[in-house]
């Protein structure tokens, strides 16, 4: 791809540098800083400002690299065609697909917090809330938003900008009442800064609170091929975005050091801990300014994620790694309906099904390996194309570049829940299963999903037989293992069929059998007509296996979604002296029948098409 088919047209780059400032704070600030600054308080102590320093200094030298890259890349589709370019092929196209997942699950966290604060207001009312009508609140908040970004992506873009400008003057109101105003009211308190600072603390906090940044880097590599004189522009953007959302990260997390009225072991639960202290000083009146600003700024996260999101998945099918419909705009809007379209269905799914906490850390775990590779790719493309014009040139090249992406993997590896793991596990497995399966053949195809199902079909009959032989079991076990034990059975045989087709194997017996049904001898092979009744059997019971493929797959799945709601219990398993976690099980077992549910219909959902592409052709 040459770089004058990649290169934008000028008439797109309409936005000025204070535009992309505006629009990377807006992303950048999000609702994490309502939900998760209580946490990292009751985590760190005084040490928080310590924490979002180290933070910054990270992203910081990140957005050095992303602004070499996008004013030598000046494309659409950010971090994305930064991987394609410096990594290429199987990398690139899982990048593109964490990434792309990173924004999906950023923009449930945003969904969950607007949520999370009504639904904390109306406690505060005395109105009671099923949990229920909370997640549906969040879905209902990512449908809305995802129709403002269908009519018209440019008036989504001038929104986002118009709403963080609202939002910086509501922050400048908290900052100055915090700082002046408080000092003549009893809630102004130093003491907390002077206790002893905790490192392990600190450095705990560290990835809890990295979900600030993220969105930044992200969404302004979205952005940046939209800005007027790129090739000035995106470093001054990129760099002045960073310090700016530092400085405003530091300056509220002083404010709430200095004016908090109760320990820092009690700031783990309080969603609505800045309109609190606001409300402490001002009255009614800081409580509800503050209360809008969290609604803006969840609204506003929602907004970049989905648009970030829509960019990365229609520059995936500009690839070809998915269908070319992906990336067809609808004329009156300007965005794509059908990347749109899916990623709002897998943003409510992730909505439905992962909590507030679990999509904050999946968000953050996905970004930390994402932005290792793109750290990375960085040092491989100065490397690989030294012809590219480099406006901008990050440096300390390439040992900066190679320690944030070691950093980054550490903390990925070492700092996150056994179920943010595990989901990043499943998410990757679903990423590579993909890629296997889509630059195959069909005959390909089916012997990959068969090799897949047999290695989940020994992993399930194992969990099975240490669940049945260590373990507490309940009846509601019992029953489900017994479904589980019969699925098996059945997916054994389905496997035999994608590595033997049930038409060869009948063929093969047309010619044992009878002979006369041999149409053709051409040389060794053999032409047959397996006549109409056969022909029909065939399709039969390949339409069946499918079925049956795809209704095992959601069985599958509501067996997980039991589990995840409490319905069946899992207990701890002991083997002799060794005792095996609860949570480790229950989540190692979840994994393996979402993975498994996910091929299932796969597998089902192909051989459908491929029977009836046959069917269609009379064979």
């Amino acid at each position: 791809m040459t770089e004058s088919k990649t290169q934008p047209s000028s008439d797109h780059r309409s936005l000025k540098p204070s535009h992309g400032i505006l629009y990377g704070i807006g992303c950048g600030i999000g609702g994490s800083i309502f939900v998760l600054l209580g946490a990292g308080i009751d985590t760190a102590g005084s040490g928080i400002l310590l924490s979002l320093f180290l933070g910054g200094i990270l992203i910081f030298f990140t957005a050095l690299n992303y602004a070499e890259l996008s004013t030598s890349l000046p494309m659409a589709g950010g971090s994305y065609n930064f991987s394609k370019e410096g990594l290429g092929g199987f990398l690139a196209f899982i990048i593109g697909f964490f990434l792309w997942i990173a924004n999906i699950s950023a923009c449930s966290f945003s969904a969950h917090t607007f949520a999370l604060v009504i639904e904390e207001m109306l406690k505060r009312a005395g109105i009671a809330s099923p949990p229920f009508y909370i997640v549906l609140l969040a879905i209902i908040v990512i449908l809305f938003t995802s129709l403002v970004i269908f009519r018209t992506q440019k008036i989504a873009t001038k929104s986002l900008i118009y709403l963080t400008i609202i939002l910086l003057g509501i922050f400048g109101i908290f900052i100055f009442s915090g700082l002046v105003i408080s000092q003549f009211t009893s809630n102004f308190d130093l003491t907390i800064l002077s206790e002893p600072l905790n490192p392990i603390g600190i450095v705990s906090a560290l990835p809890l609170l990295f979900i600030f940044f993220t969105s930044i880097t992200s969404n302004l590599a979205y952005l940046n091929s939209n800005l007027k004189n790129p090739s000035k522009n995106i470093p001054k953007v990129n760099i002045l975005t960073i310090l700016i959302a530092l400085v405003i990260y530091l300056t509220i997390a002083f404010v709430v050091l200095v004016n908090v009225n109760y320990p820092p072991s009690q700031l783990g639960n309080a969603p609505l801990l800045l309109p609190i202290i606001l409300e402490n000083i001002l009255g009614p009146f800081g409580f509800i300014i503050m209360i809008f600003a969290a609604l803006i700024s969840t609204m506003i996260a929602i907004n970049a994620a989905l648009g970030s999101g829509v960019s990365i998945i229609t520059a995936l099918a500009r690839d070809r790694y998915i269908p070319k419909k992906f990336k067809e705009v609808k004329k009156r809007a300007q965005m794509p309906a059908l990347a749109l379209l899916i990623t709002v269905v897998i943003a409510i799914i992730f909505t439905y099904f992962a909590g507030i906490g679990l999509a904050a850390e999946t968000t953050t775990f996905i970004y930390f390996f994402g932005l290792a590779f793109v750290n990375y790719a960085a040092v491989k493309l100065r490397r690989k194309r030294k012809e590219l014009d480099r406006p901008f040139k990050a440096p300390f090249f390439p040992v900066l570049p190679y320690i944030i992406s070691g950093t980054f993997l550490v903390f990925a590896l070492f700092f996150f829940s056994t179920e943010a793991v595990l989901l990043g596990i499943i998410i990757l497995s679903i990423g590579v299963g993909y890629f296997l399966l889509t630059i195959s053949d069909r005959a390909s195809k089916s012997l990959t999903l068969a090799g897949i199902k047999s290695l989940l079909v020994i992993l399930i009959s194992f969990s099975i037989w240490l669940i049945n032989n260590f373990s507490v079991i309940s009846p509601e076990l019992v029953i489900i293992n017994r479904i589980l034990i019969v699925i098996s059975v059945f997916i054994v045989g389905t496997v035999i069929f994608d590595i033997i087709p049930l038409r060869e194997v009948v063929y093969f017996f047309i010619k044992k059998v009878d002979k006369g049904k041999v149409a053709i001898n051409l040389g060794n092979s053999q032409i047959i007509e397996p006549g109409k009744t056969r022909s029909t059997f065939i399709h039969l019971m390949n339409f069946t296996f499918a079925l049956l493929q795809i209704i095992s797959g959601i069985i599958f799945f509501i067996i997980s979604s039991l589990i995840l709601n409490g319905e069946i219990n899992i207990t701890e398993l002991t083997i002799g002296s060794t005792s095996i976690p609860q949570m480790t099980i229950y989540y190692l077992f979840n994994s393996i029948l979402i993975i498994f549910g996910i091929v299932l219909v796969l597998s089902g959902i192909l051989l459908w098409f491929t029977n009836r592409e046959l069917k269609s052709f009379g064979i």
